[in-house]
């Protein structure tokens, strides 16, 4: 095995301290998402069916998230407009 590769522990203790030690939120997120990422770029070296239907089921959560907060910044510019629908 390459000297450069990491194990789960590693992984895990790598991102952990990431994402604890971040104080922003949204950076709090990011690096959270960075580790989605490594864990399914792993599990895409072990079983890509596997990897490529987990990938997808929280491809549809977040997209799902995304329209939520979307659609709530909609109703607060149009709220700030007097329920204006020109944006």
């Amino acid at each position: 095995m390459a000297k450069d590769r990491t194990g789960p522990e590693e992984r895990k203790a790598y991102h952990t301290r990431r994402i604890n030690g971040e104080r922003n939120g949204v950076r709090r997120f990011w690096w959270a998402a960075c580790w989605v990422a490594a864990e399914l770029t792993q599990l895409a070296k072990r079983d890509p069916a596997k990897a490529h239907a987990d990938a997808l089921h929280l491809a549809k959560q977040m997209r799902d998230i995304a329209a939520d907060l979307n659609d709530k910044h909609l109703k607060h510019l149009k709220a700030q407009k007097g329920g204006s629908s020109d944006i």
